[in-house]
C-alpha cells in the first residue's frame, strides 16, 4: 500500500508539473499574440476609407481579369481561326508547289518542243538557204541563157574572125573558113587596099540554101552578107587587078 501510495505521489507530481508547463506556455503564447498583435495594430492601422478603397481595387482587379479574361477567350478562338486558315493555307500552298513542280514539267516539255522546232526550222532554213542559193544560181544561169538568146534573136552578138593585113598577086584572093553557130550576117571591112578592084566574097550551104555572093569594096569599104548556121562558111577577100599584087587590111566579124 505504501508503494502504490508513493507512486502515485509521484504521478501526481508529475502531472502537476506538466500542467505548470502548460499554464506558463499558454501564458507566454497568449503574451506572444498579444504583443505581436499589437505591433502589427500599431504599425498597420486602417480606416473604414482603405477597407472600401481596398475593395474597390478588389473589384477593378476583378472587372480587368473578367476581362483579360474575355479578351484571352477571343484570342483563343482568333488563334483557333488562324490555326484552321493556316491549315488552308498550307493546304493551298502544296497545291501551288504541285502545279508549280507540273508547270514547270509542262515548261520543260515546251522548251524542249521549241528547241527540236528550232533546230528543224534552222535546218529548214538552211537547206532552204541552200536551195534558194542552187534555184538563184539556176534563175542567173537561165537569164544569162534569155539575155544570150535575145542578144542573138535582135544579132547584138558578135565575134571577131579576122583582123589583119593580107597580100594577094593578080587574080588571087586570101579565104577563110569558119562556123556559124546561129543566123546572123557577116560584114567584112577593107579599111585600106593598094587597088580599087578589090572584092570581098562569103560562100556556104545550109538548110538546102547554096549561098555565093561577092561585092566589090574598092580601096576602103565595108560589104555585109547573110548567114545561115552552117558547119563550114567561106569568107574571102580578093585582088581583082589582072596585073600586080595588092595589099589590104581587113576586118571580119559575125553578128548573131
Amino acid at each position: 500500500m505504501g508503494e502504490k501510495k508513493l507512486v502515485g505521489r509521484s504521478v501526481a507530481i508529475v502531472l502537476g508539473v506538466l500542467c505548470i508547463l502548460l499554464l506558463v506556455g499558454m501564458v507566454g503564447a497568449v503574451i506572444y499574440y498579444n504583443n505581436a498583435y499589437n505591433n502589427y495594430a500599431s504599425t498597420h492601422s486602417h480606416s473604414d476609407a482603405d477597407y472600401i478603397s481596398l475593395a474597390s481595387q478588389l473589384a477593378t482587379t476583378n472587372t480587368n481579369i473578367s476581362s483579360l479574361n474575355s479578351q484571352l477567350s477571343t484570342l483563343q478562338s482568333e488563334l483557333a481561326s488562324n490555326n484552321t486558315r493556316l491549315t488552308d493555307l498550307t493546304r493551298q500552298v502544296t497545291s501551288l508547289e504541285t502545279e508549280i513542280t507540273n508547270a514547270a514539267t509542262n515548261l520543260k516539255t515546251v522548251d524542249d518542243y521549241y528547241n527540236s522546232l528550232l533546230y528543224v526550222i534552222n535546218t529548214d532554213n538552211h537547206d532552204l538557204a541552200v536551195t534558194l542559193e542552187t534555184a538563184n544560181s539556176q534563175i542567173t544561169s537561165l537569164q544569162n541563157q534569155v539575155n544570150d538568146l535575145k542578144a542573138i534573136g535582135n544579132l547584138s552578138v558578135s565575134t571577131i574572125w579576122v583582123n589583119q593585113t593580107v597580100s594577094q598577086p593578080a587574080g588571087s584572093s586570101t579565104v577563110w573558113s569558119e562556123l556559124t553557130s546561129y543566123a546572123g550576117y557577116v560584114s567584112i571591112t577593107v579599111s585600106s587596099s593598094t587597088t580599087s578592084s578589090t572584092y570581098a566574097n562569103v560562100t556556104y550551104s545550109s538548110h538546102g540554101v547554096n549561098y555565093s555572093v561577092q561585092t566589090n569594096v574598092g580601096t576602103s569599104g565595108t560589104a555585109y552578107f547573110p548567114v545561115l548556121p552552117a558547119a563550114n562558111v567561106t569568107v574571102a577577100v580578093g585582088n581583082g587587078l589582072p596585073s600586080g599584087s595588092a595589099t589590104e587590111t581587113v576586118t571580119i566579124i559575125y553578128y548573131y
